[in-house]
C-alpha cells in the first residue's frame, strides 16, 4: 500500500504566488518523505475567492522542475472540459519532460456550474456528460497509439470536415492524405511512457465504477465510506475481469482518497481541521445529498448532516497516529488499495501546520505499512473470476 498526497490547492488568504511557493515546499518535503506521488486536482470559478486549480498539468510541470523522484499526477482532469487533442498533447509532453514520472486521472466533474462553462455536455448531472467522458478518453488514447488517427463520434470529428494540406517539397502520403484532403491526424509527441502513463478515474458509484472498468481506468475513491469502498472494489474487479478475460484481483488498481490531519489528540485535529475539511464536505451535501457517504444497507434520518462526528469514521483519516493507523488497517483490510491519496492541506490551516501535518504522516503512520502487506483472503476474491 502506496502513499501519496492529495490537494486543490485551498484557499487560506494567500495571494497566488504564495500558494504556490508554498505548494512547492510540500512537494519537496514529500519526496524527501518517502511519499510515492503528488496528485493535484482540478477547479474553476470558485465563487467564494481562490481555492481554484485551473490547470494541474502546468503546475505539475513546475514542481517537476524541482523534484526527481516522486511521481506527479492529475486526480483529476476533468475530460469534459478539455479539448481532447490539446489534453493528449499537454501530458505527453509532461510525460516527456519529467521522463516519466506521470500518472493520469480523468473525472467528469462534481459541481454542476463549471462544467456548461466549458462544453454543454459536461453537466455532470446530465446523460451527456458520460458521453462526452468516454469520447474524449477514446480520442487521447487513439492520439498516443496511433502515428495518424481519425475520429467521428458524437461530440468530436477529427480531422475536421474539409481539412486540406500540400506542401511543394513532400509528396502526398496516402498514411494521411487522399489527395490534398487530410484523412487522419499526427499528434505528438508521443508519451514517454508506453503505451502511456498509467490512467485513473475519480469515481463514485457502482455505475462509474463500472465505466472505468470498461475503460480500463484504475479508480479512486473519495468521499464513500470504506465498506461501500469495498463493495464497490468487488464490482469494479469483476467487470475488469470480464472485459479483459483475466481474473483481476481484488483492489488491483484502486486507490483512496482521504482528508487526513495527524495531530497530538482527536481534540487537537478536529480544533485545527474541521473548520477547512467541513466546508469541503457541506457543498458536497448540497450536491450529492447523504447516500454516498453510507455504508452498505444502512439508512438515517431526514435530519442527518455531514458533521465532523457523522464524517470522522466514515471518510476521514484525522487524530492521533495511533487512531489514523487502525482507520488504514481498515481499508487495507476491507479494500486492499494499492494507494492512499492523504488529503493533507486543508482551508484555515497555515503552511507550517501543513508541512506538519505532512511530516507526521511520514513518520509516525506510513512506517507501520512498510513491509507488511496481507495477502489476500479469499473472502475478498470469492466473486471475482
Amino acid at each position: 500500500m502506496r502513499f501519496s498526497i492529495f490537494t486543490t490547492l485551498p484557499p487560506v488568504g494567500r495571494s497566488p504566488d504564495r500558494v504556490l511557493a508554498d505548494f512547492r515546499e510540500q512537494v519537496v518535503l514529500a519526496e524527501e518523505l518517502g511519499y510515492h506521488a503528488v496528485w493535484i486536482g482540478e477547479h474553476h470559478f470558485q465563487p467564494f475567492g481562490g481555492g481554484d486549480l485551473p490547470n494541474a498539468i502546468l503546475i505539475g510541470a513546475d514542481v517537476a522542475a524541482r523534484t526527481s523522484r516522486i511521481r506527479i499526477g492529475q486526480m483529476a482532469n476533468i475530460a469534459v472540459w478539455w479539448h481532447p487533442i490539446r489534453l493528449a498533447e499537454d501530458i505527453a509532453i509532461l510525460d516527456n519532460l519529467t521522463q516519466g514520472r506521470i500518472e493520469v486521472g480523468f473525472g467528469r466533474g462534481i459541481r454542476g456550474y463549471e462544467g456548461p462553462q466549458f462544453h454543454p455536455n459536461a453537466d455532470p448531472k446530465k446523460e451527456e456528460n458520460r458521453t462526452l467522458f468516454v469520447e474524449t478518453v477514446e480520442v487521447v488514447k487513439k492520439a498516443w497509439a496511433e502515428e495518424f488517427f481519425s475520429h467521428e463520434g458524437e461530440n468530436y470529428r477529427f480531422p475536421a470536415p474539409e481539412t486540406r494540406f500540400s506542401h511543394p517539397m513532400y509528396p502526398v502520403n496516402p498514411q494521411w492524405q487522399d489527395g490534398d484532403r487530410v484523412i487522419r491526424l499526427r499528434v505528438t509527441p508521443k508519451p514517454f511512457q508506453k503505451p502511456h502513463p498509467p490512467l485513473w478515474a475519480t469515481v463514485s458509484t457502482d455505475r462509474s465504477v463500472s465505466m472505468a472498468a470498461e475503460l480500463g481506468l484504475k479508480a479512486c475513491y473519495w468521499q464513500p465510506p470504506v465498506r461501500r469502498i469495498a463493495e464497490r472494489c468487488r464490482v469494479y474487479a469483476e467487470v475488469r475481469s470480464r472485459v479483459e478475460g483475466r481474473r483481476f484481483g481484488f483492489g488491483e488498481a484502486q486507490a483512496i482518497m482521504r482528508g487526513t490531519y495527524v495531530a497530538g489528540s482527536m481534540e487537537e485535529a478536529r480544533r485545527d481541521a474541521e473548520a477547512g475539511m467541513m466546508s469541503i464536505f457541506a457543498h458536497n451535501q448540497s450536491m450529492r445529498g447523504m447516500e454516498i457517504f453510507l455504508n452498505p444497507g444502512e439508512k438515517v434520518g431526514p435530519d442527518a448532516k455531514l458533521d465532523w462526528d457523522f464524517l470522522e469514521a466514515r471518510s476521514l483519516l484525522v487524530g492521533s497516529p495511533a487512531h489514523v493507523i487502525e482507520r488504514l488497517e481498515e481499508h487495507r483490510e476491507l479494500c486492499r488499495p494499492e494507494e492512499i491519496l492523504v488529503g493533507y492541506a486543508h482551508a484555515g490551516i497555515d503552511q507550517r501546520k501543513t508541512l506538519r501535518n505532512i511530516e507526521r504522516f511520514a513518520t509516525e503512520v506510513m512506517p507501520h505499512f512498510q513491509g507488511s502487506a496481507l495477502e489476500p483472503s479469499p473472502a475478498a476474491v470469492g466473486t471475482v473470476g
